[in-house]
């Protein structure tokens, strides 16, 4: 019955992101940073969270592509295996400005062999031209 439920749950909860993700995302530093989260610790995809960065967040994003680059193009490689289940709690918000702001995660992620890791992940966002772009990211054991 656990089980069960849990596969009900983890359904609903991905049925949810493909929607959110396809909805694209809310110009807010909330909307940008979830949906960093999503395709950095989800997705697996530092392209896609290319597309919602700038200046270090960038810089930090291509070298990530760079380092994994080799092992992303061996052929037997099956990114949806790897793929973690990811729980975040948005604990503050600190506005810097009317044109920035901190975002204070706690994030568990469980591998799909069961092992979790809790983290502390820090966004610092940034509007420019009327779009919010994630500018820096750091990630912290817990």
């Amino acid at each position: 019955m656990a089980n069960t439920l849990r596969l009900f749950l983890l359904i609903l909860f991905f049925s949810g992101l493909v929607h959110l993700s396809a909805c694209g995302y809310k110009n807010t530093p909330e909307g940008v940073a979830d949906q960093f989260l999503f395709r950095y610790f989800i997705e697996l995809n530092q392209r896609g969270a290319l597309e919602l960065s700038t200046g270090l967040a960038l810089d930090k994003l291509e070298e990530e592509i760079k380092l994994t680059q080799n092992v992303r193009m061996t052929p037997s490689l099956d990114l949806a295996k790897h793929k973690p289940f990811l729980n975040y709690e948005l604990l503050r918000v600190q506005k810097r400005s009317d044109q920035a702001a901190i975002l204070y995660y706690d994030i568990t992620i469980e591998n799909p062999g069961g092992k979790k890791s809790e983290r502390k992940f820090v966004l610092s966002t940034t509007k420019i031209q009327d779009v919010w772009k994630i500018s820096n990211f750091d990630t912290y054991l817990k």
